[in-house]
């Protein structure tokens, strides 16, 4: 039996009883077997855990209304905590069994999901390809022989492959986006604080967050809705009691677009087109393009790895490079390596330069209702990204890695597919805490394409 995971197809079917719980939970189990060790999962639930899940759901169908994930399967990101689970971020020697779930996973539990399991990632989330595993990669949903995008690997594949509803990852440079623009999915960077970020481990504590992986831009703001809100513990949250920020807000009919002064895409004809194409279409939404400079938000991307905020990933996760160094990428032990050799004079002079060039992309932004890239500049394959994986790894992150550290908030939206049938998205780019006008927007860009998500586009 063919079951859709669809937000509004499972609830209802969930309120009509043409499904259970169970019988959904079951479904999933079937499919990921079926596709075998496709290197999507580090670790399952146990059948056990899920059905009982189900079933304890299946008691709560009267409160429906009151859960707004009702019964949807999803997956984490194996560097966010899950209670009973390994915390292992691709690398066993780090790995540590959670207590406790993370905000975000116990808050999505709460609203009624079903936590299917852990999904891979570049190591310590720590790249963009989804090539940088110990053991395999999993595959892109369209082409096996290209990139599936990183560090959140396995949910974005996920989800595009429909075995979840949606999936929780992290996102430091773009890891919540480009799987999603790799798969013609929705990733949904939230401003940094919307969503509570414990339980997680981080690479950049002050801009890492959960992002979301859903099928659309509709389903990923039920997610967010449901997993943001104040945390009194996180010592980075914005959001105070009873003053949540508005994700319902609206976009304006006529508005101005930000698109980059120097658009780059490494020499690919076909994904210059898209994007072209992907403009015209925002013209017909009412929106008017302008150019902004570009080079301060390449700048404070380049901040990540290239200054001593990359020394933060050490003091997460460093110990590794002296207890189990064998079982470090070695991009990800290079990048170690790197980072222990920062003074704090270098650290307090890498966050001087970034906050002035926040202050200096916040004046550029005036006068503009949103900024729009390319998710991604081209596709990119898995052999030349093997042949040069830290050259083509920054090219995958041209666009990604400056919305962290510049306080920005993003969503990344499928545009088309292109005539080699790979998927083309683009990133809506805003300041922080105008999520919910990044989403009215990508709702009317998702209807005007008129583009379905993930492998459905094949269909």
């Amino acid at each position: 039996m063919t079951v859709s995971l669809r937000f509004d197809a499972l609830r209802q079917a969930y309120t009509s009883g043409a499904l259970t719980p169970m019988e959904v939970a079951a479904r999933v189990l079937a499919l990921i077997q079926q596709r075998g060790d496709d290197h999507v999962w580090t670790a399952l639930a146990s059948p056990e855990a899920i059905a009982a899940r189900a079933h304890a759901l299946a008691a709560r169908l009267g409160e429906i209304d009151l859960l707004p994930l009702y019964g949807l399967p999803f997956g984490v990101k194996d560097n966010v905590d899950v209670a009973g689970m390994p915390t292992a971020c691709g690398c066993p020697g780090f790995s540590r069994m959670a207590e406790h779930s993370a905000v975000a996973v116990q808050k999505a539990l709460d609203a009624g999901a079903i936590f299917i399991g852990k999904q891979s990632l570049d190591q310590f989330a720590t790249g963009l390809n989804g090539t940088r595993a110990l053991g395999g990669h999993c595959l892109n949903t369209f082409d096996p022989a290209i990139i599936p995008g990183g560090s959140s690997t396995g949910s974005g594949v996920a989800v595009a492959a429909g075995l979840v509803s949606f999936s929780l990852g992290s996102d430091t440079g773009g890891s919540g986006r480009i799987p999603a623009a790799m798969n013609n999915i929705v990733g949904l960077r939230p401003s940094v604080g919307l969503v509570s970020s414990r339980g997680m481990v981080y690479n950049n504590r002050l801009f890492d967050c959960v992002p979301v992986f859903a099928p659309t831009v509709a389903e990923a703001r039920t997610v967010l809705r449901a997993i943001a809100g104040h945390d009194a513990d996180d010592p980075i949250g914005r959001m105070t009691p009873g003053e949540p920020w508005s994700l319902d807000a609206r976009f304006p009919a006529q508005f101005r677009f930000a698109v980059p002064d120097r658009l780059e895409f490494f020499g690919d004809a076909e994904s210059e087109r898209c994007f072209a194409q992907a403009m015209r279409h925002l013209e017909e939404l009412g929106g008017t393009a302008v150019r902004m400079p570009f080079a301060a938000f390449r700048e404070a991307g380049n901040l990540v790895f290239e200054s001593a905020l990359v020394a933060e990933r050490a003091a997460s996760y460093g110990e590794v490079l002296d207890t189990h160094p064998d079982e470090l990428v070695p991009e990800v032990a290079a990048i170690l390596q790197r980072a222990r050799g920062y003074s704090a004079v270098d650290g307090f002079q890498a966050q001087y330069r970034l906050g002035a060039l926040r202050r200096l992309v916040r004046n550029q932004l005036e006068g503009v209702d949103v900024l729009v890239t390319p998710t991604v500049p081209r596709p990119f394959t898995v052999k030349e990204m093997l042949a040069e994986p830290l050259v083509l790894n920054n090219q995958v992150g041209f666009y990604t890695y400056g919305v962290g550290p510049l306080d920005l908030c993003a969503l990344a939206v499928p545009a088309t597919l292109r005539a080699d049938g790979l998927p083309f998205g683009i990133s809506l780019i805003g300041r922080a805490g105008e999520d919910g006008r990044l989403l009215a927007l990508g709702e009317r860009f998702q209807a005007h394409v008129q583009l379905r998500p993930g492998i459905e586009a094949l269909a």
